[in-house]
This record gives C-alpha cells, sequence and structure tokens, in this order.
C-alpha cells in the first residue's frame, strides 16, 4: 500500500456505515493492483463488533481485482457463512482440514526432532483434537521435560511450554509489551528500561514461534494466545506496577500523536495530569461523535484538582460538549473555569489569557446568535495577544453543514441585518482563530442573493468567498461554495456541471483529508437528487433517516432533516412526515433556523394536501410564506413548485400573499424546465442510447483504464477509443470519466 492511500485510509478512520465504507473502498481501488494481494485476518473469532464484520462483508461482496482475503477463527456463529458460499463469495475451510491425525502428529514432531510412539501420537490428538498450536506447546514441554505434559488447558501450556522456561529478565520483558498488539523495537526499547531489548527479542524469537517480526514494517507481533496469557499475569501485579506500565504506554502513544489511545493508556494509569495534556493537545480532532461517551467518561472521572491545573484540557473538553450538544455538561465547565479564574490563583498575564480563551468558548453557548457571539469575540480579542490554543482551527467551521446560511439565519425579517452583522463579526472570530471559516460571510451573501433569484449577484459573492477560502486554505467554505455553485447550476439546467461539482466537493474532502466531512458529501448529493425527485439515488442513510451513523454534528441535523423531509415526500410517506414535523422542529430550535423551518412547513402542506387536509395544507404554506417573505427567500417554494402549485392557487382565491406567489412562480418555470430537461436526458427511458461498445468501452473508463488498457483489452487502437468516449460523453453531456458510472447500469 503506497503511503499517501495508507494515510487517507488513516485520516478516513474505521469505516462503520455506508459513506465512509464506500469511501474506504474508493481508496483501495485507487491503489489498482497489479498482482495477486491476500489480505489475512488473524483470530477473526476475537472480533465482537458488528461494525468490523458489517466492513469485512462489504469488501467481500465488493470482489475487488486481485484482492483475496483469509479469515482464520475457532468458530464462526457470528459470520453468514451459508450466505456468502451460495453465492460464490466464499469457500469455507472446515475445522477437519488443518486437523493433524495421529499419523500426521508424529509426522509433525520427527520433523521437530522427536520421535512418536504410537500411542503416544494417539494421546497427542485426544489432548489437542489435532490443533497445531496446542501441539507446538506441547513439543517445547516435551524438549524441556522428556515427558507428555498431562493437560490440555492452553493457557497452562503456553506458562509450562513458552513462559517457565524464561528468565526473570525475559519474563519482566514480557510483560511490559503486552499492552500493545505489535510493537517496534524503539517501542520495545521505551517500555522496557534494563537495555538491550534488541538481543531479549532475538532470544524470545530463538526459542518459540509465538512472537515474529515483520520484516517489511519492521514491527514484531506476539500470537494472541500469548499475548492474553501474558495480559493475565499482568493482572495479578500490584496495582502500581500496572499503573507504571500503562504510563509508559501513554507516553509513547503521546510522543507518536495518537493522543485518544494516549488517553486510553493515562486513563488505566490514573495519570490524570499526562491525560489531560493529550487533550489539550488532541484539540478534539480525534473526539468523534462514536467516541462521546469515552471521552465523557475520561473527563468527568478526572479529579478536580487535576481539572484545575489543566484549564486548556477543560476549554478542548467543553469546545467538544458543543458538537455532543451536551448542553448541561458545556455550562458546568464553563462555570468551573470562571471559579478557576475568579479564585486569584493565576497571575495577571495567564488569567487575561485564560479569561480570553473563556469568551471565545462561551460565544459557542450562543450558537448562531451572531452579535451574541461577536460580543464574546471582541472581548476576547481584548484579552488574547495571539491566536487561541484550544480549537481545531483545521477542522469543520460548519459542523458539517454545506450551508452557511441555513446555520446563522436564525430570525425571520433580519436577513439583511444578520449578514451586515457577519460581516462586522467575523474579522473578530478570524483574529482569533487564525483564519478559521474564512469566506464564510461572503458565502451566506451569496446564498441570500440565490435564495430571492439574483443569481448574478449570488455569482459575485460567490467568487469572492471562494478566492478568500482557498487562500486561507480553508476546505469546509470551498465545500459550501461548490454546494451553491452545483445548485445554481441545476437551476439552470447544467447537469454536466452539477456532477462536476459534486465531484469537486469529494475531491475536496479526500485532498485535504477532511474526512470529518465524508457525510457532508452525501448531504450536497441527497440534496440535488431530492431536488431532481431521484427517490431512488438518495444515499439510503439520509432517506432513512439514520442520523447517527453518521460522523455529522447536532447542529447540522436541522439541514439532514431538509433532505430526509423531501425524501419521506418522494416517496409518499405523509403520515410519518406529519408524525415526525414536531421532532423537525424542534430540532431547528435548538439553534434556530429559518430555512429549515421553512422547508419543514412547506413538506407539510403538500403531506397535508396530499392526504386531502386542505385546511392544515393552507395553515402551513402560510406560515412558511410568514418567516421567508420578509427576507424574500423563495428558493425552498421553488424547489417545491410543482407540489404546492394547487395550494398556491387556493391562497390566491384567498387574495393573499400575491406579490410573492407571482415572485415564486416566475421563479419556478425556468427552474421547472431545467429539471425537466435534465431528467428528459439523463433519467428517462428515452434517455441517449449508447451502443453495446460504446457501453463497454465506458465502463472500462469509469473503472480507471486508461485509453491503452482499455485499446489492449478489446483489441483496438487508442484513437478508436478516444472516438467512442467522445461519442459517449456527447450522448450522457458529462465531462470527465470519473462521472461516467452515475449514468450507466450496472454491468450484467
Amino acid at each position: 500500500m503506497d503511503a499517501e492511500h495508507a494515510e487517507s485510509l488513516e485520516q478516513l478512520g474505521f469505516p462503520n456505515d455506508s459513506v465512509t465504507m464506500q469511501e474506504a473502498l474508493r481508496l483501495i481501488g485507487e491503489m489498482a493492483l497489479s498482482e495477486e494481494a491476500v489480505l489475512v485476518l488473524d483470530d477473526y473469532h476475537l472480533v465482537s463488533a458488528t461494525d468490523v464484520s458489517g466492513f469485512v462483508y462489504f469488501l467481500i461482496v465488493s470482489e475487488i481485482e486481485h484482492l483475496h482475503i483469509i479469515l482464520t477463527a475457532r468458530f464462526v456463529e457470528r459470520f453468514r457463512i451459508e450466505e456468502l458460499s451460495l453465492k460464490g463469495y466464499l469457500y469455507h475451510i472446515e475445522k477437519d482440514f488443518f486437523e493433524l491425525a495421529p499419523g500426521e502428529i508424529a509426522e509433525y514432531y520427527k520433523l521437530c526432532g522427536v520421535n512418536l510412539r504410537p500411542e503416544e501420537a494417539d494421546r497427542l490428538y485426544r489432548l489437542t483434537e489435532g490443533w497445531i498450536s496446542a501441539l507446538y506447546l506441547l513439543l517445547l514441554s516435551f524438549r524441556e521435560t522428556g515427558s507428555l505434559a498431562d493437560t490440555n488447558n492452553i493457557q497452562k501450556l503456553v506458562e509450562s511450554a513458552i513462559y517457565e522456561p524464561f528468565s526473570p529478565e525475559i519474563k519482566e520483558f514480557l510483560l511490559s509489551l503486552c499492552l500493545f498488539d505489535n510493537f517496534t523495537l524503539e517501542q520495545a526499547g521505551h517500555m522496557w528500561s534494563g537495555g538491550d531489548a534488541d538481543a531479549l527479542l532475538a532470544e524470545v524469537r530463538r526459542k518459540n514461534a509465538f512472537i515474529t517480526f515483520d520484516a517489511e514494517t519492521k514491527t514484531y507481533q506476539m500470537h494472541n494466545i500469548f499475548t492474553g496469557f501474558l495480559r493475565e499475569r499482568l493482572s495479578d501485579r500490584p496495582a502500581d506496577y500496572r499503573r507504571g506500565l500503562y504510563e509508559k504506554a501513554g507516553q509513547w502513544c503521546l510522543q507518536a500523536g495518537d493522543y485518544l489511545t494516549a488517553m486510553h493508556h493515562f486513563h488505566a494509569a490514573e495519570d490524570y495530569d499526562s491525560l489531560l495534556y493529550a487533550a489539550e493537545l488532541d484539540k478534539t480532532s480525534s473526539f468523534g461523535a462514536e467516541k462521546k461517551a469515552l471521552i465523557i467518561r475520561y473527563f468527568e472521572e478526572c479529579p478536580s484538582e487535576y481539572r484545575k491545573r489543566h484549564p486548556m484540557a477543560l476549554l478542548v473538553y467543553a469546545m467538544a460538549l458543543v458538537t455532543f450538544n451536551e448542553t448541561v455538561l458545556f455550562q458546568n465547565v464553563c462555570l468551573e473555569l470562571t471559579h478557576l479564574i475568579q479564585s486569584g490563583g493565576l497571575d495577571d498575564e495567564r488569567g487575561n489569557e485564560l479569561a480570553g480563551e473563556l469568551e471565545l468558548l462561551t460565544s459557542f453557548g450562543q450558537y448562531n446568535d451572531i452579535m451574541g457571539m461577536s460580543e464574546h469575540h471582541k472581548r476576547a480579542c481584548a484579552l488574547l495577544k495571539k491566536p487561541s490554543g484550544f480549537m481545531d482551527t483545521t477542522g469543520s467551521w460548519t459542523f458539517g453543514s454545506p450551508s452557511v446560511l441555513y446555520m446563522f439565519y436564525r430570525e425571520s425579517g433580519m436577513l439583511e441585518q444578520e449578514i451586515r452583522d457577519m460581516k462586522e463579526a467575523m474579522p473578530y472570530y478570524y483574529r482569533l482563530t487564525d483564519g478559521h471559516g474564512t469566506g464564510a460571510e461572503h458565502l451566506m451573501e451569496a446564498e441570500r442573493h440565490f435564495n430571492r433569484g439574483d443569481a448574478e449577484s449570488a455569482k459575485i459573492a460567490m467568487h469572492r468567498a471562494l478566492y478568500l477560502a482557498e487562500e486561507a486554505k480553508q476546505p469546509n467554505m470551498l465545500l459550501c461554495g461548490f454546494f451553491l455553485q452545483a445548485r445554481m447550476a441545476l437551476s439552470q439546467g447544467d447537469y454536466a456541471l452539477v456532477q462536476e461539482l459534486l465531484r469537486q466537493i469529494h475531491e475536496t474532502v479526500e485532498s485535504n483529508r477532511q474526512y470529518v466531512l465524508i457525510h457532508t458529501v452525501d448531504l450536497c448529493r441527497g440534496f440535488i437528487d431530492s431536488c431532481l425527485g431521484q427517490k431512488d439515488k438518495i444515499p439510503e442513510w439520509l432517506a432513512e433517516g439514520d442520523f447517527n451513523s453518521s460522523r455529522l454534528f447536532f447542529p447540522a441535523r436541522a439541514f439532514y432533516n431538509i433532505i430526509y423531509g423531501r425524501a419521506l415526500l418522494l416517496r409518499g410517506d405523509y403520515a410519518k412526515l406529519l408524525g415526525l414535523s414536531g421532532q423537525f422542529f424542534g430540532i431547528a430550535s435548538v439553534f434556530p433556523s429559518v430555512l429549515a423551518n421553512v422547508y419543514t412547513h412547506i413538506y407539510v402542506g403538500v403531506a397535508n394536501q396530499r392526504l386531502h387536509r386542505m385546511a392544515e395544507a393552507l395553515g402551513a404554506i402560510r406560515q412558511a410564506l410568514v418567516l421567508a417573505a420578509p427576507d424574500e427567500v423563495w428558493m425552498p417554494f421553488v424547489e417545491n413548485g410543482e407540489e404546492i402549485s394547487p395550494i398556491l392557487d387556493a391562497l390566491l382565491s384567498e387574495g393573499v400573499y400575491r406579490e410573492d406567489i407571482a415572485r415564486i412562480r416566475t421563479l419556478h418555470v425556468p427552474y421547472q424546465k431545467a429539471l425537466e430537461d435534465i431528467q428528459d436526458t439523463h433519467f428517462n427511458e428515452n434517455k441517449p442510447n449508447l451502443t453495446e461498445r460504446e457501453v463497454e468501452i465506458a465502463h472500462l473508463a469509469a473503472e480507471g483504464c486508461s485509453n491503452r488498457e482499455i485499446g489492449a483489452r478489446l483489441f483496438i487502437s487508442e484513437n478508436t477509443v478516444k472516438k467512442y468516449l467522445k461519442s459517449v460523453f456527447e450522448k450522457l453531456g458529462v465531462s470527465s470519466r470519473s462521472l461516467l458510472g452515475q449514468h450507466l447500469d450496472p454491468p450484467g
């Protein structure tokens, strides 16, 4: 595996949902294995997490070219053996195949220099059932004692055959390493204070095969049986001994930049100073939503005297609590920091610095109240002489939302003022965070113009935002800009550009390894597909309301519901939509979002109209107009124009909102034509037909084959391949190979 893809996979983290699994598959596929490769997962029976089994199953059925997977396990109750075997994905080599019969046992021992009598071979078979690991352990015991041990307890065999023959020094050495699943020579030297780690490792490896060395990665690995035995021995040691070992392991992980694992070891060592220091260095970059319970446990179990010594760690923790939507705990930590400042135990410089950091932190207690937050930012700027030290300013600025307007448009009738406030407020925030979120105010302005139907003004503000975000290296802002461009391209019927922009969104996340935003890519795609009425193309986790499987943070949840609600409408699940609408409104009220409420009122109106509840439908659309009309936010109505048309007719007959409805319909006419053109060209049954040869070449191109590779495979010239691809691009209206897969039916 090349270093670049290895780093990307590491930054992606474990793929535990459909989005991250697809991204991992894409990264693995990009490596384009040129020869047969085998991935071996040993002792698979030790896997208890369903996420792991789910990903392994996904890899198997994805049939990556040249990649084979071998799973070794003592039992397989949790794996879908029959299903995978029937589908031809799996060959099950059963236990009997690996058992050594008495004659084979005798032959194995003879090769190792031990001659057995037939009755001894039979006895060994009865004791071990032909299991090679147990036979190996008994062989070691036989060499030491000259007789066969009378036990089938694997732990006792490990103790008598492997552990006991070692010197006291080597026993201690092995115990010092058992916290790691694998380790380098440098790690061994760090954990072992007696010196000569390389010589000790060499002696251990000479005497048994339960510790191996990988020359390519330069790492050692103990057999799980041996590791389990050593950890059992470690649990019998005094608490001080165990704490010392965990402390050393934590320090190694800290030096390696693996802060979350370091925190785990320091927690076990009860070294809270080091645990909090690791949190300070991490700055929440490892504190994903899936780690919420673990992070809270580490901090809440930390005694107050340690917390007082590490206010920066408390700031980091409190920032994580914002993303976890743990408001009570957040307020408690802010109060704790306030008491620390007021206690008088800090000198003036340190007190001012902490007070400034606390001002920045408490601004998030007023999240999306622009001027409320800015008052804190101004005070923080007066107190801090340098950018904040507790925030991860390389990560997401919108908590996973692809829209700035959605995040900060909180009060109906105040949008223009909120944009002015944003322009006034952001320079203070940029100063505190070294430019985090640069371009946000211009993106909000661009979205405002787009929503009122002023495309040219939207483009001007958007390009200003994209330039600033690019200069400041802010991928989250670039993503938001590309998403707005995609919505604008959709409204103009330019589907090729829409697809290219969606590709750029994914590329922005991937090239910057900002995998905290990987689900935001799906939000963008899902929004576009929902506008096009392509209910089957909306990612399943979006269409089914599975927010908790994503890496999105709570402030982005109401935007998620905009897509989820539209998906419910598209599949006619009107009763469920109405049943969930109260939850949608509740979520949109935590960090008030006018935009989310407008969409939900529209969806409620459509659902009621489809269920012949016209009074309720009229009431919902009126409420949507009450919120949106003062700021001329028309696009939510335009995007749902076909569905709300009969309701708007009914409102017109009442003589209300005439000018607003006229503006909505003026914008809707070209928008609807643009959608119909895209649907006719790309999604209807009469979409351009490709010839059999064009389909064959298009599939190979979509898989990443070069023109030369395609030509060699199909026995045609490169120029002929180019000619066919040109025809394919013209027929499908796409501009690059990366977009072909979205227009092709699965090969069959």
